[in-house]
């Protein structure tokens, strides 16, 4: 009798070290959020890859927006608590989006100007070619 009270007695103690262990590894996780930094990362490098496309000259709303909304997402992650980090992970897509959006527009501008340029050239050989059928 006195084994098995001894035994119930281990089991109640064991199941209350466990949960205790739970709840202050539950309370160590939500004491110390994780900042998003592949979001951050990956808004940087859309941001840099922007510049490089030359998006000032292009796209400057849409880079500037992207801009703006990565030092809003610097900001919110350092704020450390559960919820700035959601909205610095927000923020930093948005920013990332932002930036493709103008690098995307920043091709598209400079392959009308090619286009454009591609056209002008054409119609001065149509222009040349009906001069030259002109002079026969």
């Amino acid at each position: 009798m006195r084994t098995a009270s001894r035994f119930r007695s281990a089991r109640r103690s064991c199941a209350a070290t466990g949960l205790m262990a739970t709840a202050l590894l539950m309370t160590a996780c939500a004491a110390s959020p994780v900042a998003p930094t592949s979001s951050l990362d990956a808004a940087r490098t859309a941001i840099a890859n922007a510049e490089r496309a030359n998006a000032g000259s292009f796209a400057a709303a849409e880079l500037d927006a992207a801009r703006q909304k990565m030092i809003q997402a610097d900001r919110a992650a350092a704020g450390k608590t559960q919820v700035n980090m959601v909205r610095a992970d927000r923020l930093a897509q948005e920013a990332r989006v932002e930036a493709e959006l103008a690098a995307a527009r920043t091709e598209a501008a400079k392959a009308a100007a090619v286009n454009r340029e591609l056209n002008l050239g054409a119609d001065a050989l149509t222009e040349e070619m009906k001069r030259a059928g002109e002079q026969k």
